[in-house]
């Protein structure tokens, strides 16, 4: 099967393409790719339920962006390049939680980090605008420009409200004993 499905994967060229039309049977396209999509994205993030969301996040971006493709290349090779970004970008994503969590001196062994109360205690401290933009990125994963086009805002706006929303945290997070205490070791 192993070998079918990096033959298939090949053969997926232009001629193919129009058996494998995603504008008219993007379900079929899923259903042929999607195990192998889904392979890649787990060797990349090395857990197999979050594997499955970001797949699911890598077709739909694909589904979305369909007319884009170009029937230059192979099919697979176009949902490859979106699932392995996607990937890349949710291990970015989950390392910079990772390190806020961090740096407000929470463990991210709660499956919602954010009932944590000292993370709960800082954003409450945040202008409403800015715990949004905050808490967008950093819990939800949402990318500067995605968050801009929720807001309505410009994604300079954007970055200024979280860079200002860290740092009123951290001013909050310092004030409390504990947390000072832990920060400084």
């Amino acid at each position: 099967m192993a070998g079918e499905s990096s033959a298939s994967a090949r053969s997926d060229a232009p001629q193919a393409w129009e058996a494998m039309d995603p504008l008219g049977d993007f379900a079929g396209v899923y259903e042929r790719h999607y195990q192998g999509v889904y392979r890649a994205v787990r060797a990349i993030v090395l857990d197999p339920i979050w594997a499955e969301d970001v797949t699911q996040d890598a077709f739909v971006k694909a589904y979305r962006n369909r007319d884009r493709y170009k029937p230059i290349g192979s099919l697979a090779g176009w949902l490859h390049r979106i699932a392995v970004r996607e990937a890349l970008s949710a291990l970015r994503w989950r390392t910079l939680q990772t390190w806020l969590l961090g740096a407000v001196g929470q463990a991210s062994t709660s499956e919602d980090p954010w009932s944590g109360h000292l993370v709960a205690e800082a954003l409450a401290a945040l202008k409403p605008k800015s715990r949004a933009a905050v808490v967008l990125h950093y819990y939800h994963g949402y990318r500067y420009r995605e968050i801009a086009s929720i807001l309505g805002i410009p994604e300079g706006t954007v970055a200024t409200r979280i860079a200002n929303g860290l740092r009123q945290m951290r001013k909050v997070l310092e004030s409390i004993p504990d947390v000072a205490l832990a920060a400084r070791r």
